[in-house]
């Protein structure tokens, strides 16, 4: 995408940095939403930023420039992203707007803002949540180099997975302590697709509604799980949603071996369970698409936590406890009074 006509308004509007504007570089980025940088570089969507305006555009330029001259990558070290990039983005904006520019529709936007230092505002933010116990909710999609290759996502496709037929080690189906942390599903999302009519030899995108997964389950095979438990805790967790719900399941050890859509009983009849021994729950949280509300990890918990943080439910069988970042953890505790199949869950 050519950002020229862009650049050259800037220096224009801001001819004190002419050199910084004349030196930028851009790389295309699945995971700007729509812009965003790495501290030398802005990153651009170049799916997303043809539907905006030039002035948004232009906006969006001078707001990344900002973030560069004010060292807002390299100050963001060592705090929590989201609440981060909320902070130094409200602040920016905030500049921007004082400076006569007109904040796109998605642009962040805090009262006050402008009157904070991005530091300050961040502690804001973090005190704020801790006192509401939250977490910032805000899904930021992993950038395409950090996902899995494409080809791997569909079941069966790595040459070393193989399927496992392992020991039941005694729990149940019951997923009771899901309900509650379940979000509803809209059902729907919006994108642009081709259309079908040509207008002055042009053809015209449409924009309309395309159905999305209403929940997205990763599976540990790497631990001794029967598979008809694996199936059942699938059974369990679709029929919470709605009877039309459509789920993504993938299965994952020291690698994400491929997500399948599950519609149906058949479909879980067929799911295809591969694993090959260890563990690594980075290639877990890598894997979820982001599309999904529901995001949920089924694990005995035996492996690393990751430093990146997943906003995921993580249903724990066994006696293992994890604290991984972001999200939230349910333990299924077996107990000898109850049947055979029955699990008491506990929310933390």
């Amino acid at each position: 995408m050519d950002f020229k006509d862009a650049c050259d308004w800037l220096e224009e509007r801001y001819p004190q940095w002419s050199a910084r504007i004349r030196t930028l570089s851009f790389r295309e980025s699945m995971s700007a939403r729509p812009v965003d940088n790495d501290g030398r570089q802005i990153l651009y969507n170049g799916r997303l930023m043809p539907y905006y305006t030039e002035e948004s555009r232009r906006f969006y330029l001078a707001q990344q420039l900002l973030h560069l001259q004010l060292r807002h990558f390299a100050r963001g070290r060592g705090k929590d992203a989201r609440l981060w990039k909320k902070a130094s983005g409200a602040v920016v904006n905030a500049m921007l707007r004082e400076d006569g520019f007109a904040l796109p529709e998605d642009a962040v936007f805090l009262p006050g803002a402008g009157e904070q230092s991005a530091e300050s505002l961040y502690e804001l933010l973090l005190q704020k949540q801790e006192e509401s116990g939250e977490s910032d909710r805000e899904t930021e999609p992993l950038d395409r180099e950090l996902r899995p290759d494409p080809a791997s996502r569909q079941a069966g496709r790595e040459s070393e997975a193989r399927a496992r037929s392992i020991e039941d080690p005694g729990i149940a189906a019951a997923v009771a302590g899901l309900a509650e942390l379940l979000e509803p599903s809209m059902q729907l999302d919006f994108d642009w697709f081709p259309g079908s009519t040509i207008r002055d030899g042009v053809l015209r995108h449409e924009f309309r509604a395309y159905p999305v997964a209403h929940a997205e389950i990763l599976l540990d095979t790497s631990a001794s799980v029967d598979a008809e438990l694996l199936r059942a805790f699938v059974r369990g967790v679709k029929g919470l949603l709605r009877q039309d719900a459509v789920v993504r399941v993938g299965c994952f050890d020291t690698r994400f071996y491929g997500f399948q859509d599950v519609r149906s009983e058949q479909d879980i009849e067929n799911l295809a369970l591969n694993g090959a021994g260890g563990t690594d729950f980075r290639a877990a949280i890598r894997a979820f698409t982001g599309d999904a509300e529901n995001r949920i990890i089924f694990t005995d918990g035996f492996a690393e936590m990751p430093e990146e943080r997943c906003d995921a439910i993580w249903v724990v069988y066994g006696n293992t406890t994890i604290h991984p970042k972001g999200g939230r953890v349910i333990y299924s505790q077996p107990n000898e009074e109850k049947e055979k199949h029955e699990i008491d869950f506990l929310i933390t």
